[in-house]
């Protein structure tokens, strides 16, 4: 609950919520000054309760109004901000879809806040739009339950909408996750083969170097190169 609506309940059970509402009136006559001596009493009181309520850097630009301009300065100050909050709220509400496989109550429950955000800055939307636009931006899931909803023309609240919703959701297929498949041509390593012959499979001979043919030793009658005697 906002400080403005506290204030109010306060004032009203005071009877003092016209402080607020009316101006001071012009003095003329005695019965018109003890009106006006009286009403600003009360709007000193008024004005004191609503700047105990605030932050100290309000307080010190509103110190000197009484409760009425208060009022009225502290509207000016927030219009601004207020639009620009309705503005971004809006602007979220519309772009809010529900996503593939997002969970039905979470998303309910926040374009119902978007909704509760517009009712408090002071644009509350009529119940059966707010739930045709929750409906119209349902997944693929939920078609059928759309259909089905505009055909009985059911006119559930949002709450009784969030509660059938939930339920079907159960009842929906549950999806499997998608296998991810390996693309063909993709280079794989080699494993080393075995060089024993040991092993599963087919054995493969052993590689064996080979060992250099000797030399024949020269014939004793053979004559020498150098020398040219036989035998040498």
């Amino acid at each position: 609950m906002t400080s403005n609506a506290i204030q109010s309940i306060v004032l009203k059970s005071e009877r003092k919520l016209h402080n607020v509402e009316n101006p001071l009136p012009e003095t003329a006559s005695a019965i018109v000054r003890n009106a006006y001596t009286k009403q600003y009493n009360e709007q000193l009181e008024v004005a004191c309760l609503m700047l105990a309520s605030m932050t100290s850097e309000i307080q010190r630009n509103l110190m000197d109004y009484n409760a009425y301009d208060m009022i009225e300065e502290l509207e000016t100050m927030f219009q601004q901000q207020a639009e620009q909050e309705f503005f971004e709220t809006v602007k979220a509400f519309y772009a809010c879809k529900h996503e593939l496989g997002q969970p039905v109550s979470q998303y309910v429950l926040k374009m119902k806040g978007y909704l509760d955000q517009l009712e408090c800055l002071g644009y509350a939307m009529p119940p059966v739009l707010g739930v045709h636009l929750i409906l119209t931006s349902l997944s693929k899931d939920y078609d059928g339950f759309v259909i089905n909803y505009n055909m009985h023309s059911m006119g559930k609240t949002i709450p009784e909408l969030h509660a059938m919703l939930k339920k079907a959701e159960k009842g929906l297929p549950k999806k499997t996750p998608a296998v991810v498949t390996i693309k063909e041509g993709k280079i794989q390593k080699r494993k080393p083969q075995a060089t024993s012959g040991k092993g599963k499979g087919k054995s493969k001979q052993a590689y064996t170097p080979m060992k250099p043919a000797k030399k024949e030793h020269p014939s004793k009658e053979m004559a020498c190169h150098h020398c040219g005697q036989i035998g040498h």
